[in-house]
């Protein structure tokens, strides 16, 4: 049946009445099957840990509140620094960052999590301006989304979601080898390897950097004054010396190659052409890598300090 309801200068309502038969057995356990696959996927999204990084105590008691009606696992860290610190010490899905706050404010945290930490957690803004400055800004340093203040939940929950699910894996690593520098150069180095094994801790890091600062400039020095004296035995010593660093600084196995390519050719006292090429190659390798850890060294005296 069909039936129509009208007012002169109020409206119409239609409306209608359908028969249908029971749904089949088959049809049923299909819609029960998809039912489940989206419970099922609603408990993989509260397997979540989202880091929460907010300064002002009432903002911090809204978004534990939220959170936590979302099922999500929550931390809550004051400034950047302490996100930093609580980074190293625990492995999180994505955070939220709020852009203005005291010590170090969402864009320097960001910064120093995407350069230095070399992590590519999915990093969503908070912020109460939204401007198109502060945008690019987000963009410049890395942060993959915002939100704007005050919070609309169902954005929160479909964003959140939503990265963690591109992110090529849910982070549960707070390093990334490889991770993306910003730099036109590519950089010859990677101190995954290093924060592993000092388990971030500064002045260890700066303790090996500097040593490497130390021997490379040396080695570099004597690699080149035993190719022009064809001092094969020294040339072949140094270039095992330098071999255990390209591992523990992250530089690539190609060039870890070379170097030991050096040793079987200077052992073999032949191919003096390929020795040239392979010690200009070394050489430049080795200063980059010095210059770059150089200004890694620098920034961790920073925070150190």
């Amino acid at each position: 049946t069909i039936s129509v309801k009208s007012k002169i200068d109020e409206g119409s309502v239609f409306s209608f009445i359908l028969s249908f038969k029971k749904a089949e057995a088959e049809a049923e356990a299909e819609a029960e099957a998809e039912a489940e696959a989206e419970a099922e996927a609603e408990g993989r999204n509260r397997d979540i840990k989202v880091l929460v990084v907010e300064d002002i105590a009432l903002n911090q008691l809204l978004m534990k509140t939220l959170l936590d009606d979302f099922g999500f696992e929550r931390d809550i860290a004051a400034n950047g620094l302490i996100a930093i610190e609580k980074l190293r010490e625990k492995n999180y899905d994505i955070v939220l960052m709020d852009l203005q706050m005291p010590e170090m404010n969402g864009f320097e945290a960001t910064e120093y999590i995407r350069k230095n930490m070399r992590s590519k957690i999915p990093i969503i803004a908070l912020t109460a301006d939204v401007t198109t400055v502060d945008l690019e800004k987000c963009r410049a340093v890395g942060m993959n989304d915002y939100i704007a203040k005050p919070v609309d939940e169902r954005i929160l929950y479909t964003k959140i979601v939503g990265l963690v699910k591109k992110s090529p894996e849910k982070t549960r690593n707070i390093v990334k080898a490889n991770g993306p520098t910003g730099d036109k150069t590519l950089k010859c180095t990677d101190l995954a390897y290093l924060i592993g094994i000092t388990k971030y801790d500064h002045k260890l890091m700066m303790e090996m950097i500097a040593l490497y600062l130390e021997q490379t400039p040396v080695l570099i020095g004597l690699i080149k004054k035993s190719l022009l004296d064809e001092d094969w035995d020294s040339l072949q010593a140094a270039a095992h010396k330098m071999i255990p660093s390209f591992s523990i600084m992250g530089i690539s196995k190609d060039h870890e190659m070379k170097a030991k390519k050096i040793q079987d050719f200077t052992g073999a006292k032949n191919h003096v052409k390929e020795i040239r090429g392979l010690v200009a190659e070394l050489a430049q390798i080795c200063t980059q890598a010095c210059t770059e850890l150089e200004e890694e060294y620098t920034t961790l005296k920073n925070t150190v300090s």
